[in-house]
This record gives C-alpha cells, structure tokens and sequence, in this order.
C-alpha cells in the first residue's frame, strides 16, 4: 500500500505555541468569503510559511492594524498542518495546508 503525501501530518512537538501571523486577508471560494487565512512564519522549520484558514465572520487582527505593527503573536484552537504534493509532468509543487476552528490574538509583553 502506497503512502499519499496527503496522509502525512506534523508532530505536535514540530508545533508552535504561538505563531507570528505577517499577513491577513479574506479566504474566498467561487466569489464567497468563507472566513480568513492567516500567512504565519514557522521558525522550529526554517522559518518555513504556512497559511492557516479560518473561518469566521471577523479576523482577530485588521489587515491595517497588522500593517502597523508589521507582525503580530496569534495562538490557533484545533490547530491541524498537512503536507500535500501536486506533480504536473517532470514538475513537482508541495507544500503545507493548514487549518485551526479558531485564533486569538496574544498580547506582546
């Protein structure tokens, strides 16, 4: 039995606490705002960027407010990372696929 890159998951230990979110804005289907995508830097792997989606009907942090700031602290509930892989003749893409049912914002001390 093959394995698929799709059935491949991190390691909770592989896992931030909390993420630096770079970049805010809304995550659409076919014209339908379905909720928001938070790009976030992943240090413990290579500083490595994930996007994580969320949806709901507001993002924790303004696009604007996050411009300001240039970066901000965000911790995800039910947070799930995934690999996935496309080949397209000689050419192969992967990358990771994130989703979380919820984030919030944490204050920097």
């Amino acid at each position: 039995m093959a394995v698929k890159i799709s059935d491949l998951v991190l390691p909770e230990n592989k896992l931030e606490k909390e993420y630096q979110v770079v970049q805010v804005t809304k995550w659409q289907k076919d014209g339908e705002v379905l909720g928001w995508t938070y790009e976030c830097v992943l240090p413990k792997l290579r500083f490595e960027k994930v996007s994580v989606k969320i949806s709901s009907e507001f993002p924790v942090i303004a696009k604007e407010e996050l411009e300001a700031q240039g970066m901000a602290l965000v911790s995800f509930e039910g947070l799930s990372i995934s690999a996935w892989g496309r080949a397209n003749g000689q050419f192969v893409s992967y990358g990771l696929s994130a989703t979380a049912t919820s984030a919030k914002l944490v204050t920097q001390k």
